[in-house]
């Protein structure tokens, strides 16, 4: 993704795009106040910003995120664009969750080994706009929770 950004900057930079992209800001992309991370703590306090972020939720003492993408509708094998669609799903919820972490403090590879403990919640979802959902949770507290690697005792959601 970076290198993709990169190469579109030096084409905008060189003018070959320039005239071809036209883009559309919504309100929250041109708002003075940042974007929140996903979480933070605040003292002993875990914040989690559910509310902002579509692919967060809390739920049944569980921290749940959702991958979602869209499957190749030209792949004639059905069932191969669907797994293929279900890896990165998976990958984009796993995605979610090294972030959520990485905005608490934790290092890149603590981020990932944690967010390698995550468990899929749920039946993956096929619609029928070719999307394909897949959540993946890990409990807040408890065994395996990360609320015992934060060492926090007291947990706020907003």
């Amino acid at each position: 993704m970076r290198y993709l950004l990169i190469v579109l900057s030096l084409l905008l930079a060189t003018g070959v795009l320039a005239e071809a992209i036209e883009v559309e800001l919504t309100d929250a992309e041109i708002a003075d106040e940042p974007i929140p991370p996903r979480a933070q703590l605040e003292g002993n306090t875990l914040v989690i910003f559910t509310g902002f972020y579509n692919d967060l939720e809390v739920a049944d003492g569980l921290l749940i995120v959702v991958g979602s993408v869209t499957a190749n509708t030209e792949n004639p094998n059905v069932a191969q664009a669907r797994a293929m669609a279900e890896k990165a799903a998976r990958l984009k919820a796993r995605s979610v969750m090294e972030e959520f972490f990485l905005d608490l403090g934790f290092s890149k590879s603590d981020a990932a080994t944690n967010a390698g403990y995550a468990t899929v919640y749920g039946e993956t979802v096929y619609n029928s706009d070719a999307t394909v959902e897949l959540r993946l949770s890990i409990p807040l507290e408890g065994d395996g929770g990360f609320m015992i690697a934060l060492e926090a005792t007291n947990l706020t959601v907003r």
